[in-house]
């Protein structure tokens, strides 16, 4: 068993629920107003903390609600839109008829979806959905073709029978990357309605979600595959134009650890091991603790606009990924 992803692993086993099946069976109200739909939310989220504590596989035995906390989530996160809050940039735009810093609007659109074997070996084979667009704007984006592209319109009932089907083909979890996926949350929330199996939901993220995002997927996400990428702030706006990095992602991690399991990457850069690396691993170790699934990535290169900044315009060296290995089996005991 994999000490933190323990109940991932049991859902794999068909020993308790998926969060979001466990939504699916709660019953609730349907009212207009979002005030009344987040009153109503707050008092059914006790509820699904106390199911989520004590429900085994037989809860998969019942029938989902016609109109459930799930459908009330997707219900409030399409309100959301109205003056879109869904990452901490808070551009507060109507993606109904506006799109934002990430270049979404209403319309979700998706590259490709596939049995991916190249990621963490306990994930292995992830069905990862690669949506568009992203919350950063990465000089260094190694999926740039994804981010600046609308491929595939994502729609809710056919990645639905996608999900179910590459379960029944082996995948152990249904992977929502990108890009990132923050900004597809309601479109997320309406796959998960039409998805028959009992299937963890992995969040690839790059953690800079706001607490409003935060407080209704938290109840749908199995574990936070979270990339830590700066250890100031600095560097996070030099690099991918995120304002309070620092502040921002540390709070979501602590969050995402009460509210689920957790797996971090961090992708070393050349450079950038005492300002990113070195503080990024203290943090977790001290904040999250030293048995924290850490997946330290050495698989940079100069791509995109990378070669505009010399400090990043070349690979790592042997003694870069040397110390920045030291570091990490210094501080922390569960490394990837």
């Amino acid at each position: 068993m994999v000490k933190g992803l323990e109940r991932y692993e049991a859902i794999n086993r068909s020993e308790c629920p998926a969060k979001f099946q466990i939504a699916r069976r709660i019953e609730a109200e349907r009212v207009d107003s979002l005030e009344e739909m987040l009153k109503i939310h707050g008092r059914l989220k006790r509820e699904f903390k106390k199911i989520l504590n004590n429900s085994d596989s037989s809860l998969l035995r019942t029938e989902p609600y016609e109109y459930s906390l799930l459908h009330l989530k997707k219900d409030i996160l399409y309100e959301m839109l109205k003056n879109c809050n869904f990452c901490e940039r808070r551009c507060g735009v109507n993606r109904y008829v506006k799109r934002g810093f990430c270049k979404c609007g209403i319309t979700s659109y998706f590259s490709s979806e596939f049995l991916h074997v190249g990621e963490e070996p306990e994930l292995i084979p992830s069905h990862t959905i690669f949506f568009n667009r992203c919350t950063f704007a990465c000089v260094f984006c190694q999926n740039y073709d994804i981010v600046y592209e609308d491929d595939y319109i994502a729609d809710p009932k056919e990645l639905a029978y996608i999900i179910d089907r590459r379960y029944r083909q082996g995948s152990r979890n249904v992977n929502f990357v990108g890009g990132n996926p923050d900004q597809h949350a309601h479109t997320v929330a309406e796959i998960l309605l039409h998805v028959q199996s009992n299937i963890p939901v992995v969040w690839n993220s790059n953690m800079y979600h706001s607490t409003e995002l935060a407080e209704i997927v938290e109840d749908i996400v199995d574990v936070w595959l979270g990339d830590f990428k700066y250890g100031n702030n600095d560097c996070a706006k030099e690099y991918s134009k995120a304002p309070k990095y620092w502040e921002v992602v540390t709070r979501n991690f602590l969050r995402a650890k009460d509210n689920g399991e957790l797996l971090i990457r961090h992708l070393v850069l050349p450079n950038h091991i005492e300002c990113c690396t070195k503080p990024i691993v203290k943090w977790v170790a001290k904040n999250l603790g030293s048995d924290t699934r850490f997946n330290l990535m050495f698989q940079y290169y100069p791509t995109f606009k990378a070669w505009e900044f010399e400090e990043i315009s070349r690979r790592l060296t042997s003694e870069e990924m040397k110390k920045a290995l030291e570091i990490a089996e210094k501080y922390l005991t569960n490394l990837v």
